[in-house]
């Protein structure tokens, strides 16, 4: 008889092997089969800064991780907020395993970043557009 794992055993034994090491946890992530990775990066097993880690590979700045670690990593299917620079609002996604910034404005969104680089993208996008 084939045994299956539960996503929530293979969060579980992740967070024990990381013992409280981000850095560690995010690259144990980094190692899983892909497809289990995309469902345990938008689950309820992790929090938003653990998959912003693992995402964007750079602790953010302490307001910002604040925010993450009060929220689970379901709500980056719809968005987390991060910061407001300027007018815009600034809010971290996952789609797939692709990290996304989307760019709102009066609550409309303007543009969204993608990849590693998105959130510095979306910061400089912000600044520059705040004329």
């Amino acid at each position: 008889m084939e045994e299956t794992i539960s996503l929530f055993e293979i969060a579980d034994e992740l967070l024990e092997y990381a013992d409280e090491d981000d850095q560690r946890l995010a690259r144990a992530i980094g190692q899983l089969d892909p497809e289990i990775r995309e469902e345990l990066l938008v689950s309820d097993f992790l929090n938003a800064y653990q998959v912003y880690l693992y995402a964007f590979q750079e602790e953010p700045s302490v307001l910002i991780m604040d925010r993450l670690l009060l929220q689970p990593a379901s709500g980056l299917v719809r968005g987390v907020f991060l910061e407001t620079i300027e007018y815009y609002d600034l809010f971290f996604m996952m789609e797939g395993e692709t990290p996304v910034i989307g760019i709102r404005c009066d609550k409309e969104v303007i543009t969204s970043m993608r990849g590693r680089n998105a959130h510095h993208d979306a910061i400089r996008y912000a600044q520059e557009n705040a004329d």
